[in-house]
């Protein structure tokens, strides 16, 4: 089902909702399974429950929501039912969490994060990267977008155990920088990507799932996305960094 989304220059990636709300699913479908094999599912816990989503940038990196971080956590790659054992599973465990230094708990400004891995992942056709925008790069009226997840498919419902997707539609021009206020509490399908076409028409993580509000106006819901542009330079900064070795270049999609 197709959601129309509208823009504010103030926030970060602000869209008006119909028929979706904070981090859940509602209204979207399932997915073919396999078919966007940069999602992460984030577990933390004992026993091991799943916190969040995320996606992957680099064979060892993930990015997600500062509002994630948890003590601990293990990354899924390469699934589709998290409820079952699938074949095609990789479970690899944190390394180190690095959440944007000026990260506010109360308002989630700069609600973003990386997650180093213990080791790289094997890349397969069910375990890929995706591309991230250059820096600064806007999201353009008319663009049909797409966000994924495990969260919650109701309200007050059960978070789904197979990935979910829903269809969105940009209605005004964004100029997109940090996230402004939010809900702290929230979870599921927060750290998942908004997934856009780039000029190529090649799907690119545009945005990261920070918080939904519904108290903004008109009483409408809304999601709020980190903008994965404006931080282009902090995340290429962050991995070179934290590795001893920098040999592999982020996909400039």
């Amino acid at each position: 089902m197709l959601k129309s989304y509208s823009c504010s220059s103030s926030y970060v990636h602000l869209f008006t909702l119909s028929g979706a709300s904070g981090d859940k699913i509602i209204d979207g479908h399932e997915v073919k399974p396999h078919s966007l094999p940069y999602m992460a599912a984030l577990y933390a816990g004992k026993p091991q429950k799943f916190i969040c989503g995320g996606f992957l940038i680099l064979p060892n990196y993930v990015l997600t929501a500062a509002h994630c971080k948890k003590e601990k956590i293990i990354v899924y790659l390469g699934a589709h039912n998290i409820s079952k054992k699938e074949m095609s599973r990789q479970m690899i465990p944190v390394q180190s969490s690095i959440p944007h230094e000026k990260y506010d708990r109360k308002t989630l400004a700069n609600d973003i994060m990386l997650l180093k891995l213990k080791h790289k992942a094997k890349l397969t056709n069910k375990v890929r990267t995706i591309g991230i925008p250059k820096r600064n790069v806007p999201v353009w009226p008319g663009t049909i977008c797409s966000v994924a997840g495990w969260g919650f498919t109701t309200e007050n419902g059960k978070e789904s155990s197979v990935l979910r997707e829903v269809k969105v539609k940009v209605q005004a021009p964004c100029q997109i920088y940090k996230v402004m206020v939010g809900n702290p509490g929230l979870r599921g399908d927060s750290g998942g990507p908004l997934v856009c076409p780039d000029n190529m028409k090649i799907p690119t993580a545009v945005g990261i799932l920070s918080f939904g509000t519904n108290t903004y106006e008109n009483s409408q819901n809304k999601n709020i996305y980190a903008s994965v542009s404006a931080y282009r330079e902090w995340i290429e900064r962050k991995i070179k960094t934290s590795s001893s070795v920098y040999r592999v270049t982020l996909r400039r999609d």
